[in-house]
């Protein structure tokens, strides 16, 4: 067991899964983190922004402190943007009627205390029902906006708070209090529950995403590990392919020279049928080590030289098929229907009609009828080379364009091919943006079809 899991995470799956995986999770950490911070700060705007407010309107929260514990008369709780006035309280007289109104009134809630604090941090007011009468003067944090868990009459309460001082001339209609410093608390107890109840919705939401996305790694590490495998595969049967084929011809000479060894007195004449056979070896080999070069060079990219091709060039490449064919027995038709310069590769257009035309003739038999037409049809440009020989079934012509693939291997091997004709015309097809099809010719052969780009 401990074997197949070391296995499992040595291979380039594994490798590709945790990346991802990774990935994912590391999104889905930093959302959570995200969505959790504007929670919290939405939450606490308004909150915030009466802070803000407050520090504007120092003498504002004194007033509401006054009112509620130490002068309870005193007619000035701002809970509205009505207009309010100072009562008879002799507290303070000298408040104008439309200090406390208008609209920049401030609205503090009964969830709102204020504490008042002398110079020496003693506090004045001491709120008892809300928990507070022993909140503790902390003026290392003026300014700021703290939060604090205070254990009440009526279970845990938490407060978000704030302190300042107060000038003489906000302090002044209240001399008496010697007032010198303010906190104001809000009491989010409820706001925090609420975000509380959020985060944990939040956090069951992006956990359960999170494992989603270990399926999801999977599917992309073996999506991401397909292409690789495939060309692996490629790379892999290519180099077999390779190996076989020229092991043949290299047997072949081994045997050819080590016969010549065998007879060291023997005339050129008398060896020339194993110097024949080798020398047909060593043309095979070489011819295979070009077509390799070839598509080795088209595999990186080989960029097409386009100019303008004149119908004469073409007249030129058919005419020379023809004395071909005459020459191995075989009827070619012409139809050529090109009339005017085309913009094209002539060189790969050349290799790639050649290609297809070698190929019928390989695949027909003495005496058989080969037609290649060529044309123009809308923005297109196509050629087409039919034969009347053994045809390719349904299953070869899905593998016809791979390297060393070939339909009659005695056939082919017979007439000197290794399968990389097809290969090569269709990386040309494709380095000229056409496209290379392949179908029946009736009553029997097969029909090869380009179309370029005009």
């Amino acid at each position: 067991m401990r074997k197949r899991i070391n296995k499992l995470l040595h291979t380039d799956n594994f490798s590709y899964f945790i990346r991802y995986f990774a990935v994912f999770t590391l999104i889905f950490v930093f959302m959570t983190a995200i969505i959790f911070q504007l929670m919290r700060s939405t939450m606490y705007h308004g909150t915030d922004e009466k802070f803000d407010q407050i520090k504007q309107q120092p003498g504002i929260v004194i007033d509401f402190a006054i009112a509620r514990s130490l002068a309870p008369d005193l007619e000035v709780l701002i809970q509205s943007t009505e207009d309010t006035t100072a009562s008879s309280s002799p507290a303070r007289t000298d408040v104008p009627k439309d200090d406390f109104a208008g609209e920049n009134s401030l609205r503090l809630g009964s969830n709102y205390h204020v504490l008042l604090y002398d110079k020496d941090g003693q506090l004045l007011n001491p709120d008892n029902f809300a928990g507070l009468s022993d909140f503790a003067f902390d003026k290392s944090s003026m300014g700021s906006i703290k939060e604090v868990t205070i254990e009440g009459p009526f279970g845990e309460d938490d407060f978000r708070y704030t302190t300042i001082e107060l000038s003489e001339e906000e302090t002044a209609p209240y001399s008496s209090y010697s007032i010198k410093y303010a906190t104001i608390c809000v009491n989010v107890s409820q706001i925090k529950s609420s975000i509380q109840d959020y985060e944990g919705t939040v956090a069951i939401v992006m956990a359960s995403f999170w494992l989603i996305s270990i399926g999801a790694s999977l599917y992309l590490a073996n999506l991401s590990m397909k292409p690789i495998l495939a060309s692996y595969q490629k790379q892999k049967d290519f180099v077999e392919n390779a190996s076989h084929e020229l092991r043949t011809p290299l047997a072949v000479l081994q045997n050819r020279l080590e016969g010549l060894f065998r007879h060291p007195h023997a005339t050129i004449l008398e060896s020339s049928e194993s110097v024949a056979s080798s020398l047909e070896e060593v043309r095979n080999m070489r011819l295979l080590t070009t077509n390799l070069l070839n598509l080795a060079r088209r595999d990186d990219g080989l960029k097409p030289e386009i100019s303008e091709v004149q119908p004469a060039f073409f007249a030129d490449i058919f005419a020379n098929y023809a004395l071909i064919a005459e020459e191995n027995d075989r009827e070619l038709t012409i139809e050529n229907h090109l009339h005017q310069p085309i913009r094209t590769d002539k060189v790969l257009v050349k290799q790639l009609l050649t290609i297809l035309f070698d190929n019928a003739m390989k695949y027909s038999d003495d005496g058989g009828h080969i037609k290649i037409e060529a044309g123009m049809k809308e923005k297109t440009i196509y050629f087409l080379v039919a034969d009347d020989g053994i045809g390719i079934s349904s299953a070869d012509k899905k593998k016809i364009f791979d390297r060393f693939y070939r339909v009659d291997k005695a056939r082919t091997r017979q007439k000197g091919g290794f399968g990389l004709g097809l290969s090569l015309a269709k990386q040309i097809s494709d380095t000229l943006q056409g496209d290379i099809l392949v179908r029946d010719h009736q009553p029997r052969g097969t029909v090869f079809e380009v179309r370029l780009p005009r």
